[in-house]
């Protein structure tokens, strides 16, 4: 039989020895990790801005009087990073790192979404459904397309300016060659439309020597108004001699 005192005695070092175990570590509480920006598709050619205003001068920080508020002009098709939307506007991260702001409407969030074109012209559908056929709608070839989702037989993408068809996914290319050709039409078209004529042919010259046997080389050569005989669009070669 233990005597109280003994049995007092033995609790106590017991407590003491447990006393003496090293108590566990706290955990650590974790650092917040740095979001990495969003990614965006620029829709439309459109200004990258100093400020998030329509102005055509605003006032700059360390500068003297208003500066131009346009700090370049950024192409359908171009990706950048989305910092902070402020309003209708998001300030973003051009690929040069130049920071500035878009409209919030001409930005297409680039998660799921991937660049196609087509290299022979398409129809467009106004629904995923081949009844919805539109047959004034035909989307050309080397247009640089966002394809949003696919479903079933068809993708929709975006077309730019707001406009969104399904097309047959069959029709659309995914090829990194062709969406770089694609992104070449494109500015050489929009110089085209701009008044750049000499410009959009000398697109059309890095395009034949980026990617000679690109499909797309005889479209832009064709929409420049070259035939066989002036830039050698059948094979490629320098123009034939004058008769």
């Amino acid at each position: 039989m233990i005597r109280p005192t003994a049995l007092g005695a033995a609790l106590l070092l017991a407590a003491l020895a447990c006393s003496r175990e090293p108590r566990p570590a706290a955990l650590p509480v974790p650092s917040p990790v740095p979001r990495p920006a969003g990614e965006s598709f620029v829709t439309t050619a459109a200004p990258l801005r100093r400020e998030p205003a329509e102005a055509a001068r605003v006032k700059a920080e360390s500068q003297r009087g208003p500066q131009p508020n346009v700090l370049a002009v950024l192409q359908r098709g171009e990706r950048v990073a989305s910092l902070e939307p402020r309003g209708d506007w998001t300030r973003v991260r051009a690929s040069d790192g130049t920071e500035g702001w878009l409209r919030s409407s001409l930005l297409l969030p680039a998660e799921g979404v991937s660049e196609g074109t087509v290299l022979s012209q398409a129809w467009a559908f106004d629904r995923p459904d081949l009844l919805a056929v539109n047959v004034k709608r035909k989307v050309e070839p080397g247009t640089l397309l966002l394809v949003v989702k696919t479903k079933e037989l068809f993708s929709e993408v975006d077309l730019g300016q707001g406009q969104n068809a399904w097309i047959l996914s069959d029709r659309v290319s995914t090829q990194p060659a062709d969406v770089m050709g694609s992104k070449l039409v494109e500015k050489a078209r929009a110089l085209l439309r701009g008044g750049h004529p000499d410009e959009a042919r000398a697109v059309l010259d890095l395009l034949r020597a980026q990617i000679p046997e690109s499909p797309l080389v005889p479209v832009l050569a064709a929409e420049l108004g070259e035939t066989a005989g002036d830039g050698g669009v059948a094979d490629g070669g320098p123009p034939a001699p004058p008769r």
